[in-house]
């Protein structure tokens, strides 16, 4: 039996067919599960020996570089708990954060935004993600766990974004 996942990918509406021992989500879990695998980084369940071994150790262990000091302003003010512990020992193996998750979204947006916030090339991204043009110097900074209120019938709290990118003042019409 196969699964139809529907997903929208740039604009489009794109069916995709998966076998029956092949979901879209599970594989990426595997496919990051083995990146770590493959760096000799450990993983810990979600509860640390209990749940599947898909958290790194330390929040560390799952990105390219330590948080900015900035970016972990960023991730304390939301209301997301995406490096925060139920402990007060961030070394609590027994309850990673959210971001320790190999799968995490929140982890993706640091490993491949924080980068050229750091070194001030914010329009160069913007520009390679095509929400500008090249050389187009509008997007000046990027934030993670933006909120931003949707319906207020559906959500009760603005949903906090992974990764936002703010344009300058300027640029609004």
């Amino acid at each position: 039996m196969e699964s139809l996942i529907r997903r929208f990918i740039h604009g489009s509406m794109l069916d995709i067919q998966m076998g029956e021992n092949m979901e879209a989500y599970e594989y990426i879990i595997e496919r990051q599960i083995q990146w770590a695998k493959n760096r000799g980084i450990s993983l810990v369940g979600s509860r640390g020996s209990k749940g599947r071994p898909a958290y790194t150790r330390t929040l560390d262990d799952n990105l390219f570089e330590p948080l900015l000091p900035e970016t972990r302003k960023s991730f304390q003010k939301a209301d997301g708990h995406e490096i925060s512990h139920n402990s007060s020992d961030p070394r609590n193996l027994d309850n990673p954060s959210k971001m320790q998750a190999v799968h995490s979204s929140s982890a993706l947006s640091v490993n491949v935004f924080q980068y050229w916030q750091k070194i001030g090339q914010v329009p160069l991204a913007s520009a390679a993600c095509g929400f500008c043009r090249k050389g187009n110097n509008v997007s000046k900074r990027i934030v993670f766990e933006d909120k931003y209120p949707i319906d207020k019938k559906l959500f009760r709290f603005p949903p906090n974004i992974d990764l936002v990118i703010h344009n300058a003042d300027s640029a609004k019409g």
